[in-house]
């Protein structure tokens, strides 16, 4: 079969394709998700349908539905679901209606149109991801600022949406450096991993609600302490949740820890920084410090106004205001 035929072939096959997908009902998937979703997958086999023109690399219609979709918060897999109902529709017909060499084509043809808009809805979904997480961890960041400086934070928590509890567990974090960063050319590269690391690994027991404003060496963390400490499963920094952010910047981490109402966290926050720096400059080992002070209190009701328990292992050390 010679090149002309083959186009031709292959282009008669895409017209036949083309119209059994506007056909096509769907399986039941959600109506608008299914719709644009077929019309996505149709604009996929108009690009990579065999011409002799130009073709863009990709269908603008898929990165911006599934744009829209990921800010609606419509799963990726029930689009990802709809899209491969589309091609294996799209398998099924080229099974029925072609034969021989056709076969070939429209198999490949299906393959490119599945590979385009599967990487086209992932990328979009993914970019979407970053740019909300990116967004929510700059409001955080800025809260942070706004509570360490002692400023108002009502208008702040207005535009952000992000909850201030009455009291905070105060954390000053030290972070060493990690072997790979004092490799030639890797330094920077090796500290922004283990940083990522360390963030990623603050979500899980400390929950949603802990804010932190870190770099690569350190800084400090509030968690909320509003929380009755009798309840399970409130979150805190303890000497557990510190090795399990060890665990995770693959270097040991020294933290001192204060706990009092929110309007006393600048205090607080100078406090365990001046106390961590002497801590480190002593050589102590690293471990969890906590700041004894008889005047803490989380600005409960008084039959909640009761000390946060701290975990009392070998790595768990309180010191005094003269340490």
């Amino acid at each position: 079969m010679t090149a002309t035929r083959v186009n031709s072939s292959s282009e008669s096959l895409a017209s036949k394709l083309l119209d059994y997908l506007a056909q096509h009902e769907g399986s039941g998937l959600p109506g608008e998700v299914a719709t644009t979703t077929r019309d996505c997958v149709t604009a996929a086999v108009e690009l990579l349908a065999p011409r002799t023109s130009h073709r863009v690399a990709e269908s603008p219609e898929i990165a911006g539905a599934a744009t829209r979709w990921a800010r609606e918060g419509v799963a990726l897999e029930t689009v990802l679901a709809a899209c491969h109902d589309e091609i294996r529709s799209g398998l099924e017909f080229v099974a029925a209606h072609t034969e021989g060499d056709d076969v070939v084509a429209g198999a490949q043809l299906i393959l490119r149109v599945l590979e385009m808009v599967t990487v086209a809805a992932s990328t979009a979904y993914v970019d979407e991801h970053r740019l909300v997480a990116r967004e929510h961890q700059t409001a955080a960041q800025t809260l942070v600022s706004a509570l360490l400086g002692g400023h108002a934070v009502g208008e702040l928590v207005t535009q952000t949406g992000i909850a201030v509890a009455s009291a905070y567990q105060v954390v000053a974090l030290s972070i060493p450096a990690h072997p790979d960063e004092r490799r030639p050319g890797a330094g920077a590269a090796a500290a922004r991993r283990k940083l990522r690391r360390v963030q990623a690994a603050l979500a899980d027991p400390l929950g949603s609600r802990a804010l932190s404003l870190l770099s690569a060496a350190g800084g400090t963390v509030l968690v909320p302490a509003d929380i009755r400490p009798a309840r399970i499963g409130a979150p805190a920094m303890t000497a557990d949740v510190l090795a399990m952010l060890a665990e995770a910047a693959e270097v040991p981490l020294t933290a001192v820890v204060a706990t009092g109402g929110t309007a006393r966290i600048p205090d607080l926050a100078a406090r365990t920084h001046d106390l961590l720096d002497r801590i480190r400059a002593a050589d102590r080992p690293p471990g969890l410090y906590r700041v004894a002070d008889p005047h803490e209190t989380t600005d409960c009701d008084p039959a909640q106004q009761v000390r946060i328990p701290v975990v009392t292992s070998t790595n768990d050390h309180e010191i005094g205001r003269s340490a």
